[in-house]
């Protein structure tokens, strides 16, 4: 069975053009461009909607659904959340992963265990990797690539480098 992916909420009705304003949860929201559906989460069950149209206007993106224009339906898809199938993702480029294949990564610096991946935050500097130790304690690690030595979300396995700074805590 295909995983669904989240890509978005919904957060607002735009004025009068039967658009929907979306928070993006991607740093590819280029896949929004070639797909023809989407699927919108309704109380823990995910609905099929057509796609129309979507623009990018500034920083926000605007997403028309087929059969779907007046404000008043519209405001029923506010506040949900937007999923692609998996098997619809475009392909990364190396050295590149989806936040969800990298949560539940068990992260080791050479035999130590670190903790495992709980979340991903989006700082401006960097990505941070937010662990979860043994002892339930969160520790947050700078997600630059130089620091890790394999990264491999197919095993849920990372392991950092010795000589990056990341591991001179841990004893």
């Amino acid at each position: 069975m295909d995983e669904f992916f989240l890509i978005a909420k919904v957060v607002a009705v735009s004025a009068r053009d039967g658009f929907l304003k979306l928070k993006l949860f991607t740093d590819h929201p280029e896949k929004l461009f070639t797909t023809e559906l989407i699927y919108i989460d309704f109380w823990g069950s995910k609905k099929k909607f057509f796609i129309e149209e979507i623009i990018k206007r500034g920083e926000n993106y605007l997403l028309k659904l087929k059969n779907f224009s007046a404000e008043r339906e519209l405001q029923a898809f506010v506040g949900r959340e937007i999923f692609l199938m998996q098997s619809d993702l475009l392909p990364l480029p190396d050295n590149s992963f989806y936040i969800h294949d990298l949560i539940g990564c068990k992260v080791f610096c050479a035999d130590k265990f670190l903790g495992s991946v709980k979340d991903v935050l989006s700082t401006p500097a960097n990505d941070i990797l937010e662990l979860i130790t043994d002892n339930n304690q969160t520790k947050l690690i700078p997600f630059v690539l130089k620091f890790f030595e394999e990264i491999n979300p197919e095993e849920k396995i990372i392991f950092v480098k010795e000589d990056s700074g990341i591991c001179d805590d841990e004893d």
